[in-house]
């Protein structure tokens, strides 16, 4: 918090002089970039947290400057008027709430096309804006209407817009630091193990999308007061592009980089604009060479060189709690297919697949390559629905859940190629799975939430043959294939699942390794009586655990016995040779 409030102060401090040392009129420019900036700051979260790029926010910038504008001009007293405004901002947020969802709900691939649509919008936004002269003004803008609270746009509205854009500020880095922003982060680095870890990430999309919405609500608001009419070009695409160039140029990855680029580049429109024919061009190839070569923006560049001068200070150590059980009921149960049959296309990948597990031990699932043994493992999480037959955990039906469901109902999965979240640390991949199937609303908002461990995750820890206790700070990206699969699989543990899927964890292992990993799968067992399905080619590690193996061959169960049964099963022998390390 100190470095927030240090910050901030600085921030505030250097607002604050500008009608001191550069007067009023600079003042009223620097309230216009502050505008901007505080819109673009929208734009930063959700496309610097989430990856989802919205390319039509100024029609909720333009919207809100309406509707303020209106409320100004026709409703008297000061409450009434920021009453309405607050309206609204949670109208706005709500119907950005909704269509984020829409969009987004069972495709996680959908961005470019949310893109395109809020582009549409936008678009739309500023024809109607345009057509309705009796509410909007026309093509003439709207007009007539007083400050906010009757402040001089050219002398004490200054100080609104500072505070407004203060207050922003703090906010998102206060947010910065809490696990809703890692929540974020984690569905733009890896949205499949989101939904694995019982993440509904169309969701957590929608709210990111209605929070910056919001905030370029207030700044529209604000507009109205500071400008003092509001015409089309507020809701249309020529602003929506110029937002997104100057977070783009600013730095998304950045609280301060939007801030940076509105004043860098108002300034720098002031300077040139009338001056220079080519502006517009000019903006359009810096926007070009900072995304190529500066994703990171003007933000990035100045941390790298503060960096290079002030001593790199170590992380603290963050301190662990106990965490809250898993708000889903930990029961053993077995696990049913009735005659399942998956079909893509023209493809048949299962073909009436029967059987049932046990409600606890562990069953290896073995067969050629192309068998369906990782299929059945997807339409177990709900990755795959199946054409027909019925799937069940105890008495529920589980094959129409989506993969987002597969946890709320004790079902953990580890993949075969390690699904981690690569541009984290390794304490920020466990304490993301910490909070799968654990945290409410209000845990999200905590700093102690990110400190939370299980008895699990903790004997894992705790093995000093694992390699994640000394890697705890280090990035996944920079970890070898080896500890990475241990990190998936302490995740998985972590989530405290009853029915655990495990897709060849020893791949990649040395023998050494590919030992220690048995053992934490038998210990996992062991410890929780709980179901483990794995798929495994090593023979000698399906002999070593498995309680029951199953066969599969061609999308069919060919076999389904103890392993002594399948070893020396004909049917089996003819279609399936296993491996050892």
């Amino acid at each position: 918090m100190a470095f927030v409030l240090l910050h901030v102060s600085l921030l505030a401090a250097a607002l604050l002089s500008i009608p001191y040392f550069l007067g009023d009129f600079a003042a009223y420019q620097f309230g216009l970039y502050l505008i901007y900036g505080m819109a673009a700051q929208g734009i930063g979260f959700l496309w610097g947290k989430t990856g989802v790029l919205p390319l039509g926010q100024a029609m909720f910038f333009g919207v809100a400057a309406y509707a303020m504008g209106i409320a100004l001009r026709d409703v008297d007293g000061l409450l009434v008027q920021l009453a309405l405004g607050v309206a609204i901002l949670l109208v706005i947020a709500g119907f950005a709430y909704i269509l984020a969802t829409l969009v987004f709900k069972g495709r996680s691939d959908s961005g470019p096309y949310f893109s395109l649509i809020t582009l549409a919008l936008a678009m739309i936004a500023e024809q109607l804006s345009g057509s309705f002269p009796n509410i909007t003004g026309g093509f003439n803008g709207l007009s007539g209407f007083d400050s906010l609270a009757g402040l001089d746009p050219f002398g004490s509205f200054y100080y609104v817009i500072v505070a407004a854009s203060v207050g922003v500020t703090f906010m998102l880095l206060v947010l910065d630091r809490l696990p809703v922003s890692l929540i974020a982060k984690a569905v733009n680095d890896n949205e499949p193990r989101m939904q694995l870890l019982g993440f509904p990430t169309h969701v957590i999309k929608g709210l990111a999308f209605a929070f910056s919405a919001a905030i370029a609500a207030i700044a529209g608001g604000l507009f109205a007061s500071h400008q003092g009419i509001v015409t089309p070009t507020s809701t249309g695409f020529a602003l929506s592009a110029e937002l997104v160039i100057l977070t783009a140029v600013g730095g998304r990855f950045h609280v301060f980089g939007p801030l940076l680029g509105a004043v860098f580049f108002g300034w720098a429109a002031s300077e040139f604009r009338d001056s220079f024919a080519y502006w517009e061009l000019l903006l359009a190839v810096v926007f070009i060479v900072v995304v190529l070569k500066a994703p990171g923006g003007l933000a990035e560049l100045l941390k790298s060189a503060f960096n290079k001068i002030l001593p790199h200070r170590t992380k603290a150590n963050i301190t662990t709690y106990t965490a809250p059980p898993a708000r889903y009921a930990r029961t053993s149960e077995s696990l049913k297919f009735d005659d399942v049959y998956l079909q893509i296309g023209v493809v048949k990948i299962l073909n009436g697949v029967d059987f049932e597990t046990p409600k606890s031990g562990i069953v290896s699932i073995i067969g050629p390559n192309g068998a369906g043994k990782t299929t059945i493992l997807n339409t177990i999480t709900g990755n795959f629905s199946v054409s027909k037959g019925k799937i069940q955990l105890g008495t529920q039906e589980i094959q129409s859940r989506p993969s987002y469901g597969a946890l709320s109902v004790g079902i953990g999965r580890k993949l075969q190629i390690p699904s981690v979240f690569f541009s984290m640390s390794v304490a920020e991949n466990l304490s993301i799975a910490m909070m799968a199937g654990r945290a409410r609303t209000l845990d999200y908002f905590k700093l102690s939430t990110l400190g939370w461990r299980g008895d699990g995750l903790t004997k894992i820890l705790a093995n000093p043959t694992v390699p994640l206790a000394n890697n705890i700070e280090k990035a996944v990206q920079f970890l070898p294939q080896g500890h990475r699969q241990f990190l998936e699989f302490a995740m998985t543990v972590a989530t405290d699942p009853s029915t655990l899927l495990l897709d060849e964890p020893c791949a990649g292992l040395s023998p050494q390794e590919t030992m220690l990993m048995t053992e934490l799968v038998k210990e996992f067992q062991d410890t929780t009586d709980g179901l483990v399905i794995i798929i495994e080619h090593d023979m000698s590690i399906v002999e070593a655990i498995s309680d029951k193996v199953l066969v599969l061959h061609q999308g069919r169960v060919l076999a389904y016995a103890s392993y002594r049964e399948i070893k020396s099963d004909p049917a089996v022998q003819a279609v399936y040779a296993g491996d050892t390390k």
